[in-house]
């Protein structure tokens, strides 16, 4: 009876030790109790994305030349920005990067001047990630968006 009554103590211990999802009262099955780990899994860490278009305020302006593309690595960012190179760390997850800025190379390009001021002030701060299908990321800082496809050759730039 002594050894029943420790099995079952060693039982309860058991169970009541294993981790509970943290899903703050909603149920597994809800998407939304598991949006940023969907998230975090979905960005691809190394990868690069060439810019499509360019949205601040509700407008959006395409790309201005195919030079442009963001390369994201394990804590780095780099790329170009239709103009210049541009390189940095970045902290956080791949859902939500914290980026204190980027060093970037100091050509003028008359074409790409806008979209370049642009790229930069957005990383400089807080960027959220989120992946729109495999071939579609979307970059959004305040009321700016990036929206870049996936072109894991640029990799090797």
């Amino acid at each position: 009876m002594r050894n029943l009554f420790f099995l079952f103590l060693a039982l309860i211990s058991v169970a009541a030790c294993q981790p509970k999802p943290d899903t703050a009262g909603r149920s597994p099955e809800d998407p939304a109790a598991n949006k940023n780990i969907t998230e975090v899994q979905k960005v691809p860490i190394p990868s690069a994305w060439t810019l499509v278009s360019c949205e601040r305020d509700g407008k959006t302006v395409p790309a201005v030349n195919d030079r442009c593309f963001i390369a994201l690595r394990d804590g780095q960012i780099g790329g170009n920005t239709g103009c210049n190179g541009f390189g940095g760390d970045w902290s956080g997850s791949p859902a939500k990067m914290k980026v204190p800025g980027v060093m970037a190379t100091k050509m003028y390009c008359e074409d790409a001047a806008e979209q370049e001021a642009m790229i930069l002030d957005m990383l400089n701060g807080t960027i959220e990630l989120e992946m729109v299908n495999s071939k579609t990321l979307l970059i959004t800082s305040g009321k700016q968006q990036l929206k870049l496809a996936r072109d894991d050759g640029k990799l090797k730039q």
